[in-house]
């Protein structure tokens, strides 16, 4: 019984009808184009025919479909109004540049994830397939693509994130194909490709439902594995990742752990807001990941070095008004501008143009884990990759540009001293000393000046003028950004209101003291 096609065969003009009777004469004609018409609809097999692997086949079929489809709208065949103004604004909607993407036949699927929820580039649960040059995002009902396929060509960092603000553990992966956002609005229109999007989703750390995963053999025949409700989803995520044709980038607490984390294994990074988007500062061995929406990626090449004028500032910083709260200031080099070599200078030296991008509300008590990362990864700010590699010994000491291997105590990651910063919060010891005797002057009441001076330059004598070091992990001031700038006259004047208050009116009692004792000899 051949029901779908003598339904869809009423519909044709007499002279087409028969014509297509007379073609269906032939022996089991009718049965394989009834077969064929089941497979283009989705409709179920049929019943006198024993076709092996059906729903292969029909998901097949329907990917054909939809590829041809795709194609004829792409011609724009439609016959057009001839008093229709020509629009160059509007854009084509598939159009990925220089990366053109392969019919289905040509680009063949490899492992597929079912039923994800993905939040870029669209707001969906589909199935995503890895095939041989692409991500195509699949309806699981209708198994109609979504959206334009993503070419694996384009995509340059990929990540896998444990996912913050979730009231149980989840895992976040991230495929860039830039390591800067794609322009929006009217800057978009002006570019002459359409950016790749990044593709975002998330899935439970501990399946709460069944989940499933397709591979697919060289043949196209699928391997389906299940996942129980309750078991673990990371594996499934590393299978996805490990066909992806870029190394898989994972914060470690090795690197960097926060300091907010009272317990568990830590995490890798900080919240901050980029203006009112909330999101997470990740930072990794290779850079910094802001994973807001949409994100973004600070390669240590691509963040400023430290420059030798004192407006020069590095790739990352940190500033605090109060000690409570910080900010983060990522400074991203845009381009390098040569500048020739001066009579003087042995070497030329390079400046570069940088934009700088400002993440705020940073809890205060990070400044302290985020300066120990800036130490031990300032050395390649700024540097190309290639150098970076080649700027490290066989034993992976860094090495200097005339290619001598340095100290161990020399390297920016073995440092225990304080931060460059931090010199601008220390007091030499002939502070300290002079305001120790000042409290020793008033006590004898001596005269003041003198005794500071004397036992100033006695100090100076001893020390050879050296000033103390301290350590900021005994003395929490010293630490960046734990104090604002403070000249020495501030300084002096603080000290000064902090001993009357100890001493009960410090040097204005004694000096009352000294007046009226001058009183009592005039009297006599």
């Amino acid at each position: 019984m051949s029901l779908y096609l003598d339904s869809l065969s009423r519909l044709l003009p007499d002279d087409a009808h028969k014509q297509l009777d007379h073609a269906l004469q032939v022996p089991d004609a009718r049965s394989i184009v009834e077969t064929v018409l089941r497979l283009a609809v989705g409709a179920p097999a049929p019943e006198h025919e024993v076709v092996s692997d059906w729903q292969r086949l029909q998901d097949r079929a329907t990917q054909i479909v939809n590829e041809l489809k795709r194609g004829e709208l792409g011609e724009s065949q439609k016959r057009s109004r001839e008093y229709e103004p020509s629009s160059p604004s509007k854009r084509p909607r598939i159009d990925n540049g220089a990366h053109t993407i392969a019919s289905i036949e040509q680009d063949p699927p490899l492992f597929t994830l079912h039923a994800l929820s993905v939040s870029s580039p669209i707001r969906k649960k589909v199935n995503i397939s890895v095939h041989r040059s692409s991500i195509r995002l699949v309806n699981p009902s209708t198994l109609n693509e979504e959206h334009t396929p993503i070419p694996l060509a384009a995509l340059q960092r990929a990540f896998l994130l444990s996912t913050r603000g979730k009231s149980k553990p989840h895992w976040t992966v991230a495929l860039l194909a830039s390591d800067v956002p794609a322009p929006t609005g009217k800057a978009a229109e002006a570019m002459k490709d359409t950016p790749v999007p990044q593709l975002v989703f998330g899935l439970d750390a501990t399946l709460v439902t069944n989940f499933t995963t397709t591979s697919y053999d060289t043949d196209g025949s699928p391997r389906t594995e299940s996942y129980a409700k309750g078991s673990s989803s990371l594996p499934a995520l590393r299978a996805f990742l490990s066909h992806i044709p870029i190394h898989t980038l994972e914060p470690s607490t090795s690197i960097f752990r926060s300091a907010t984390a009272s317990s568990g294994d830590g995490i890798a990074g900080v919240e901050a807001y980029r203006g009112a988007k909330q999101g997470t500062l990740w930072f990794l061995h290779e850079g910094v990941l802001w994973d807001g929406k949409p994100c973004e990626f600070f390669a240590l090449e691509h963040l400023a070095p430290t420059g030798k004028s004192e407006q020069a500032y590095e790739g990352v910083r940190t500033l605090s008004a109060t000690g409570r709260t910080c900010s983060v200031i990522l400074r991203r080099i845009r381009r390098r501008l040569e500048k020739g070599s001066e009579a003087g200078e042995d070497e030329e030296e390079e400046e570069v143009d940088a934009e700088d991008i400002d993440f705020g509300m940073v809890d205060g008590r990070e400044q302290e884990t985020i300066g120990r990362w800036i130490k031990s990864h300032r050395h390649l700010f700024g540097k190309p990759v290639e150098s970076a590699k080649t700027s490290l010994a066989s034993d992976g000491e860094p090495v200097d540009v005339k290619g001598k291997a340095k100290a161990k105590e020399d390297d920016p990651r073995h440092e225990d001293t304080e931060d460059e910063e931090d010199s601008d919060f220390t007091m030499e010891s002939s502070d300290e000393e002079s305001s120790s005797d000042v409290s020793d002057s008033d006590e004898s009441g001596e005269d003041e000046e003198g005794g500071s001076d004397e036992e100033g330059d006695a100090s100076d004598e001893v020390t050879g003028d050296e000033a103390e070091e301290l350590d900021p992990k005994h003395h929490p001031l010293l630490r960046p950004g734990a104090m604002p700038r403070m000249s020495r006259a501030a300084v002096e004047a603080v000290v000064g209101m902090v001993e009357q208050d100890l001493m009960g009116g410090g040097r204005r009692t004694t000096q009352t003291d000294d007046e009226s004792e001058e009183e009592d000899e005039l009297d006599d």
